[in-house]
């Protein structure tokens, strides 16, 4: 049986330093959420069970010890104690002893080292819940994965077909968790087997006219396949001659590259069933069926929204606002403010409009922080209205950091309706199924990703910078997933140059890669991507980064311009 993945909490008040932390997670196969202060750490961990906190010390008030200690108090209160990990600067190093004596579990010092945070994942994360990469399971005998790691993906594992099971050299447990599930493996493992022949070629071409640039960029590209694959120890030898090619170590490639190639012809024999295999068969008509099928994002069609209204007590103005919404062509659910009736309806709506009124009784902290779960969980926009005096208490509730808009009586009927048409289109916008750009000088890498992505977004490829700059000029994408290690013109070259163009420098750029050093993620960040993930992030992670970064872009649209929040008084 599957278990459910471990959730990790990022708390940092940089946003640089939560980007690259989330993705060297993912690359663990482990899903985070972040927080950029005490309070909002605090707010989440109310709402949300989490495995670890990733706390950093030096933060604006309240600051790491102070959050620390309110986070001891939550755990006794529920009797459940959660590692909390504290981050901080190499200048903090010295005071290791100070922090644990304070109560940290541990200590990972900032810029974050990708193997002691992967240590920290395997130490402190649930036994059940963890997911093993291939560089984890290359530490271990070749054929004796860890038990946690085979019965995470035991039910995946059964479904592959028995030849399989006895090919050598392949880590089916990593693979398998890489690729998502057995049916998403075997897609991995044919796109794999099909170039074997073809990659081995392109290889030795580079080698015999000693063209180290592009043999580099193939071993990267192998290197990057075999892992997804579970190949350990193909990995190992496309990362040492890669390394060589990268420091003009010929006499070790001259030494070794042939029998590399030798062994990775060998798969071309131990995959060979995939040829007659019937799932593959099924993904393959199903991808051309796809193609055939792929249409133009459609404009959204700006229907009018379903809103849940939420208030302590009927009356007179919670009929007025009632009606009005109605007259306006919206699908209104009147309820009190009732936990299960909030959870028996949360599924039919868009918008939740919530009404308090401490005089009616409203237990105002209790609806708002359940509130805020639901639309931070179900991409849901939450508004609030009211006496100034009930709105400011709701605004200095956990939950106001998920509020979308507050309208304080005497209502503005007209702003707030004209709000709710405008929230309708964000969520319209929100909900098309968006187009997505993936750049990757590696044939077999875009095959597999695109796999991935494709029933989620209108997925386009391109395996070079100059292609895609020519495709922005015919249409522009809702995100672009950029490659950095490509022949000619790199990511940074890429994203320079659409950075530089008015009309395509909003469009939003996610670096994929495999460079996780601090030399290239700080190189990265000097161009301000929306996000940067590693290529050896798994599939499931992927898709969870993705959608939460269209979530909160939804968010983020849904709070310009609108009715400035409430302040406490």
């Amino acid at each position: 049986m599957k278990t459910k993945a471990s959730r990790v909490l990022i708390v940092d008040d940089m946003s640089v330093n939560r980007m690259v932390i989330s993705s060297l997670l993912a690359t663990n196969g482990v899903f985070s959420d972040q927080a950029e202060s005490g309070t909002e750490c605090l707010s989440l961990c109310k709402k949300k069970k989490y495995d670890l906190i990733l706390l950093d010390h030096h933060m604006p008030e309240p600051d790491g010890v102070d959050t620390l200690l309110a986070l001891k108090e939550l755990f006794a209160e529920r009797g459940r104690s959660i590692p909390v990990v504290c981050h901080t600067t190499a200048d903090g190093a010295k005071n290791i002893k100070l922090y644990k004596a304070a109560g940290f579990a541990d200590v990972l010092i900032k810029p974050i080292d990708p193997m002691q945070l992967s240590e920290l994942v395997m130490t402190y994360l649930p036994e059940e819940d963890k997911l093993i990469t291939a560089e984890n399971s290359m530490a271990g005998p070749e054929d004796t994965p860890p038990q946690n790691a085979l019965l995470d993906n035991v039910e995946e594992i059964e479904k592959l077909p028995l030849w399989l099971k006895t090919v050598p050299h392949i880590d089916l447990v990593s693979g398998v968790a890489n690729s998502g599930d057995a049916e998403d493996y075997l897609y991995s493992l044919y796109i794999f087997h099909s170039s074997i022949e073809e990659k081995v070629d392109e290889i030795k071409t580079y080698y015999d006219n000693d063209d180290w640039t592009m043999y580099r960029l193939s071993m990267h590209s192998l290197k990057s396949m075999a892992r997804l694959i579970g190949a350990r120890l193909l990995v190992e030898s496309a990362a040492a001659l890669e390394a060589s090619a990268e420091s003009g170590n010929i006499k070790d490639i001259r030494k070794n590259t042939l029998e590399l190639l030798a062994s990775y012809r060998k798969y071309s024999n131990y995959l060979s069933p995939l040829k007659d295999d019937e799932t593959i068969r099924q993904i393959r008509l199903e991808e051309i069926k796809k193609q055939k099928e792929a249409v133009p994002a459609e404009s959204p069609d700006n229907h009018k929204k379903t809103i849940l209204f939420v208030y302590a007590h009927p009356g007179i103005v919670t009929k007025g606002i009632e009606k009005g919404l109605t007259d306006s062509g919206f699908s209104v659910i009147s309820i009190p403010e009732e936990p299960a009736a909030i959870i028996a309806h949360r599924q039919e709506a868009d918008i939740a409009v919530y009404y308090p009124s401490i005089a009616d009784g409203s237990n105002i902290e209790l609806t708002m922080n359940l509130l805020s779960e639901l639309c931070l969980d179900d991409a849901k926009l939450l508004c609030v209205t009211g006496d100034p005096s009930d709105l400011a208490l709701a605004m200095s509730s956990n939950g106001a950091q998920r509020i979308s808009g507050t309208y304080p009586r005497p209502l503005n009927k007209e702003l707030f309706l004209k709000d709710m048409e405008y929230f309708s289109g964000l969520l319209d916008e929100y909900r098309r199924k968006k187009s997505l750009f993936i750049v990757d000088d590696d044939p077999n890498y875009l095959q597999v990703i695109s796999h991935w992505l494709t029933d989620t977004y209108n997925v386009s490829c391109f395996n070079n910078g100059r292609d895609l700059l020519d495709g922005l000029s015919a249409a522009k994408p809702d995100l672009i997933l950029l490659d950095y290690e490509m022949p000619e013109m790199n990511g940074y070259d890429v994203i320079r140059s659409i950075r530089k163009d008015p009309e395509k420098q909003k469009i939003p750029i996610i670096f994929l890669t495999e460079k996780n050093d601090r030399e290239h993620i700080f190189r990265i960040l000097q161009f301000k991507p929306d996000g940067y993930l590693l290529k050896t992030t798994q599939k499931e992670p992927l898709l969870d980064t993705l959608r939460r970064f269209y979530s909160e872009s939804l968010f983020k649209s849904s709070v310009r311009g609108f009715s400035e929040p409430v302040s406490p008084s």
